[in-house]
């Protein structure tokens, strides 16, 4: 470990939800309803292409081969899959894994149904070694990155948001718990940790997308974000005065915290 990759995985661990919070609940704040994911990426077929994906384009080349590391349902690799280039995802979850192999039936692509970066071990090399959303659930970062940068034979992308995604959460849980969250890790600490752990200046591109997750009504908005504040069932409405404000409706959808949000694509090459 070098001392940025030290400081990625306290500030990682300084998230950790208190026991006594998670004791009073029976769902875990974690992990995504499938639903979700499915309209997240039915979006993204409709949306402005993401600046990551344009990069990765440049990077592959017209025949290159994709690893996308953490792949979910394929959401930010399965554009370049439509336009011809093979690709590998990599997910660990059953469910998404599955979601995956649905989207992309048709397309070359291939689901390894593992874990980072144990599953680099058993993986050909490629041109460009992806992962979008992934990093910040990454304590052990040095070995991920490591691994990624082993198989690349052309570069490494990664999108991250430009600080934890659930910061947008941290006044919520201050006014439903009195809990104060942490600020870090952010972007600009990930790029410090891509140089001391591989000793490469990593580029960086700062840009805004809107939000991807939308609701069909109240109910599903105090399911999703009950789970997300830890609120017991007895406590959920608390949220519609607390969320009120924040939600939006544009075509028939909610949205919370209808604003952008600011995303950073860094990206390295590699001498493979």
């Amino acid at each position: 470990m070098t001392p940025a990759a030290d400081r990625w995985a306290a500030d990682l661990r300084s998230w950790a939800i208190p026991d006594e919070l998670l004791a009073a609940v029976d769902e875990s704040p974690y992990g995504w309803p499938q639903e979700f994911w499915k309209r997240r990426s039915e979006l993204a077929r409709v949306e402005d292409e993401p600046v990551t994906t344009g990069i990765v384009r440049g990077l592959l080349g017209p025949e290159g081969v994709l690893a996308d590391v953490g792949a979910g349902r394929g959401r930010a690799s399965l554009p370049l899959a439509r336009e011809g280039h093979r690709l590998v995802c990599v997910e660990k979850d059953p469910a998404m894994a599955a979601g995956l192999r649905e989207d992309s039936a048709g397309l070359e692509v291939e689901v390894v149904e593992e874990s980072w970066p144990a599953a680099s071990s058993r993986m050909s090399d490629v041109d460009v070694v992806m992962s979008a959303h992934v990093v910040y659930d990454v304590q052990d970062i040095g070995p991920f990155l490591l691994a990624m940068h082993r198989r690349a034979r052309s570069g490494v992308v990664l999108e991250v948001t430009e600080s934890h995604p659930w910061s947008s959460m941290a006044p919520y849980y201050r006014a439903l718990h009195g809990l104060e969250r942490p600020t870090g890790p952010t972007a600009t600490d990930l790029t410090h940790v891509i140089r001391e752990v591989l000793g490469v200046d990593s580029n960086i591109e700062w840009w805004e997308r809107g939000g991807q997750l939308w609701f069909a009504d109240w109910d599903e908005i105090e399911a999703f974000y009950g789970r997300r504040l830890v609120l017991p069932l007895h406590r959920r409405a608390e949220l519609r005065p607390l969320l009120a404000t924040h939600v939006e409706e544009r075509a028939g959808r909610l949205y919370v915290g209808g604003e952008a949000r600011r995303l950073a694509t860094i990206w390295w090459t590699s001498d493979l």
